[in-house]
């Protein structure tokens, strides 16, 4: 018994089509590193098996169409864990910007960093990811899903230094500029190289403006700060909590969705399709960073 069974009091796998073949499973979340969701992705959906993926759905698009479409051969449903539209803070500017008396929206922008510790310490694989890919993908989902449309054209800019100086070869920083279908625009920036002595694991923040109204979400500091000899803290008291032993918080709300979902047949909040649609926002990006130029999204 390995020591991930005796912890958590299950049993583990070095194969994912064994413990297809040998537990009776109702699900599947998939939680791989960034650029191997979808050989689990489609042994589960081969099962027959609903699946949950956390973001991103893949890292290229090609691969991201290779799970929906095999999704619909085998009539499995897939939902993607883009924790953000379960933040309670996001939903409520979800909410005004769907009321009428804000207006239109005219420009939007937001940024999610994490500590240099991600690439660094905590992943051996941030080389076959990006800020793009780990963050971005958050942000370009959020922005479809309170535009309530699709973005037409992309244009980046980025850095490799910190990181590669390191011997770790992925972008420091991206910036993104984002034309949206309804005439507005979003300048979305990432990185993953802020400061170990940041208050908190990652940084975020939004802004946008209406024709008639302003929001702004501060999701650095949410209210709770924690001081000791050595800094301050900030933690996110509404993502994950312990509570009483049992987990809380919309890191958690997108599995008991997903579950619930399942249960009562209902959409999902974030699906496959808006998986493939934040993937194909993530490709223009890097075509952009590469090539220099504008990117117009490519859609079927």
């Amino acid at each position: 018994m390995c020591i991930r069974d005796r912890q958590y009091n299950v049993k583990t796998y070095n194969d994912v089509n064994e413990m297809l073949d040998n537990e009776e499973i109702d699900a599947v979340s998939i939680a791989t590193p960034d650029a191997f969701h979808m050989d689990p992705a489609l042994a589960a959906i081969r099962h027959g098996k609903p699946i949950l993926v956390e973001k991103p759905l893949a890292t290229t698009s090609e691969d991201a169409k290779k799970i929906l479409a095999e999704a619909e051969k085998y009539n499995v449903r897939v939902a993607v864990d883009y924790h953000k539209r379960w933040d309670p803070a996001a939903i409520n500017v979800r909410n005004e910007l769907q009321n009428e008396e804000s207006g239109a929206p005219i420009r939007g922008y937001m940024c999610m960093d994490d500590i240099i510790d991600v690439p660094t310490e905590w992943f051996n694989w941030a080389d076959k990811s990006s800020p793009v890919h780990f963050l971005g993908t958050h942000c370009y989902d959020q922005v479809r899903w309170y535009m309530g449309c699709e973005v037409e054209e992309v244009y980046a800019v980025g850095t490799k230094k910190v990181l590669k100086a390191r011997g770790v070869d992925t972008y420091d920083s991206i910036q993104a500029t984002l034309k949206m279908e309804n005439g507005c625009y979003w300048t979305v920036e990432n990185s993953w190289i802020l400061p170990k002595g940041f208050a908190k694991n990652n940084d975020g923040r939004t802004q946008i403006l209406c024709e008639n109204a302003m929001f702004r979400i501060d999701s650095q500091n949410r209210g709770v700060e924690i001081y000791n000899n050595s800094k301050l803290r900030t933690p996110n008291s509404y993502f994950i909590l312990n509570n009483c032993g049992r987990p809380s918080g919309f890191g958690i709300e997108p599995i008991n969705d997903f579950i619930y979902c399942l249960q009562n047949d209902l959409p999902f909040i974030a699906d496959g399709n808006d998986g493939l649609q934040a993937e194909l926002i993530a490709e223009a990006v890097h075509e952009s960073l590469e090539k220099g130029v504008a990117v117009k999204l490519k859609r079927d």
